[in-house]
């Protein structure tokens, strides 16, 4: 059939995928940057809450994605799209309500029970609740874009590269605006109003996301026809053959009795078929506790995979040079200086506005595409191996103003800060004993302690939950200008490097070892994205921020050397140093002849321009 007969995409059902996949990355971007803003609101003064919910976040996509991606594989389409995008807003919204009731209801949840438990046990539900939100929507996005998108293109690879690239655009487009938007409800209104209209957004998005997915399953016939095989049918397959193999045993055992005469032949074979339906009962049953063993062994292994692959694969990730590479890689995601939950609880806590801060994600979300953009050209200028260079190397320069942030004015860094809150706490315990004002001992210690606002506003109890901020501004921008500027330059770099490294494995990894290799850099980054926010919970405060910064421009620092092992290995060198002595250059390439002066005669009255080139 000619290629110009087949199935057309009409161009309504393209609008549908649009714009459902708008409204769905437009709700993640929103939610993703909220999150962070309400766990910092509701656990001032520290990253702690953050960083848990980080940490089990990352912990729940590893166990949890294989197991995700298979019940997508054995579930119908239409069932599986729509399932995971009602739980997904629902979820979120729930999620959003329980931040309104916490805040609004803060001080009646404080007092329940002691020590704030009521209060302990909302925080750990808006966690739970969250994760499974973010469950749902990975079974979504691999539903629609990895597998509905393939159909939906009729398997017209310059289509599907379109419909990729538009999605990705819109994508890149709400990683820019979506913050923005937020940034100014969260601002402009009250925390708690800021979750209610969250809330709302995703319950009506719900009815639009799911008219529009049902819209295209009606229209691409496709869709209605889904290649799966589950385990069930595969063992109901397994014992239609062995009840066939055991009715032809059955058989010949028939036909050898027939040969021998006996007088009592009716009465035998009611007994032997007793016996034979008495044995296939057991046979049935023990198969039964088979299945369900081999059905949990499975969902284990599907939960451990990504360690399973990781130790089983090592030797084969290993083999290959580029796996310095991706060890470098992977080094970048154990680093507290980027635009995620971390970054943006530090940076409220230093005084900068939900507003503000909306505009700087949008600013290093554009460095990011800048980068997308001026990777396939610095590619073609200087190769493959020297573009990751760059791209490291820009993205180390651009952190040094986060390092250089550390020391600068208006820095909280302290690394004596809990020695010191312990001690002060000591003094206020020991003043409420003896009968002495909070607020006096609080103003003594002001004026006789150098130390940040933030710490002493820290030290008193507070009674009501904030509705601003917990702590009062810095004294100085200078620190937290210095931080946000150097990680919003940074991303130009780090999207080259990922960009680079990402070619590489493509390039250099067979077709049968794609898939472990692929599985292998995934774990080690999400092990590492993980490795970043338990140091966050081992050292949740702002004061000691700074050193977290410090300990993850070391790792950055790590992963162009190990980035650097692998391109030296390739090219037998890091930096042409021989080119900036030419006489030296023009001595080490001569041909060996037999008369070397004429051969430095030969070469040395060549023109410069040649040598040059």
């Amino acid at each position: 059939m000619p290629l110009h007969d087949k199935w057309k995409l009409p161009l309504k059902t393209k609008l549908y995928v649009y714009v459902s996949h708008f409204l769905s990355a437009w709700g993640d971007r929103m939610w993703s940057f909220g999150v962070g803003l309400f766990l910092i609101r509701l656990n001032p003064g520290s990253l702690r809450l953050v960083a848990i919910y980080g940490f089990s976040k990352g912990a729940s996509v590893l166990l949890f994605a294989a197991i995700i991606g298979d019940w997508i594989d054995n579930t119908p389409r239409l069932r599986a799209a729509r399932l995971s995008l009602v739980l997904q807003n629902m979820l979120v919204a729930l999620c959003a309500g329980i931040v309104f009731v916490v805040v609004w209801y803060h001080e009646t949840l404080r007092t329940v029970w002691p020590d704030e438990g009521v209060l302990t046990l909302f925080h750990a539900l808006i966690i739970v609740v969250a994760i499974l939100g973010d469950l749902a929507s990975i079974a979504r996005s691999i539903s629609v874009e990895r597998d509905w998108i393939v159909e939906i293109c009729g398997r017209d690879k310059d289509l599907l590269a379109t419909m990729t690239s538009r999605m990705r655009a819109i994508d890149l487009t709400t990683a820019i605006l979506s913050p923005v938007a937020t940034g100014q409800i969260v601002y402009f209104i009250a925390l708690q109003y800021a979750a209610v209209f969250i809330a709302g957004w995703n319950l009506v998005s719900v009815f639009i996301e799911y008219f529009l997915i049902w819209k295209v399953y009606m229209e691409v016939p496709a869709l209605k026809s889904k290649m799966f095989k589950t385990r069930k049918d595969k063992v109901v397959a397994d014992e239609i053959e062995m009840l066939s193999m055991d009715e032809g045993i059955h058989l010949d055992d028939k036909s050898e009795e027939k040969h021998i005469p006996q007088a009592s032949d009716i009465p035998q074979e009611e007994t032997v078929k007793c016996i034979r339906s008495s044995r296939d009962e057991d046979d049935t049953t023990k198969e039964d506790s088979s299945v369900k063993k081999d059905e949990c062994k499975s969902c284990l292994y599907k939960m451990f995979k990504s360690f399973i692959l990781l130790v089983r694969g090592w030797k084969t990730y290993m083999k290959y040079d580029v796996a310095f590479a991706g060890l470098g890689l992977a080094s970048l995601y154990m680093t507290v200086i980027g635009f995620d939950s971390i970054t943006v609880g530090y940076a409220y806590a230093q005084g900068i506005s939900e507003s503000l801060l909306g505009v700087m994600m949008a600013a290093g979300s554009i460095f990011g595409i800048a980068g997308t953009f001026a990777y396939p050209r610095i590619q073609k200028r200087i190769g493959l191996e020297r573009t990751g260079l760059f791209g490291l190397g820009f993205e180390i320069f651009s952190l040094c103003f986060c390092v250089a942030s550390v020391f600068a004015p208006g820095s909280p860094f302290d690394l004596l800060y809990r020695t010191r809150e312990n001690d002060i706490s000591n003094i206020i315990v020991v003043s409420s004993v003896l009968g002495i004002d909070n607020s006096t001992i609080n103003s003594n210690l002001t004026a006789t302690v150098t130390m940040p606002t933030s710490i002493v506003s820290n030290l008193t109890v507070n009674e009501t939950m904030p509705t601003s901020r917990e702590s009062s501004d810095p004294t100085s921008y200078i620190s937290i200008g210095l931080f946000l500027g150097g990680l919003i330059t940074a991303r130009f770099g780090l999207w080259i490097a990922d960009l680079t490294i990402t070619q590489m494995f493509l390039q250099a990894v067979v077709e049968t070892e794609r898939g472990i290799i692929s599985g292998i850099q995934r774990s080690l980054n999400q092990l590492m994205d993980m490795l970043k926010f338990l140091m966050v919970i081992l050292a949740p405060y702002p004061q000691e921020f700074g050193l977290l910064v410090l300990i993850s421009f070391v790792f950055v620092c790590m992963g162009w050397i190990f980035y650097a092992r692998y391109s030296y290995s390739v090219r037998g060198h890091l930096f042409h140093f021989d080119k900036l002595c030419p006489d030296k250059q023009n001595n080490n390439i001569l041909p060996e002849t037999g008369d070397g002066n004429r051969g430095n005669e030969e070469i040395n009255n060549e023109p410069i321009e040649k040598n040059t080139v």
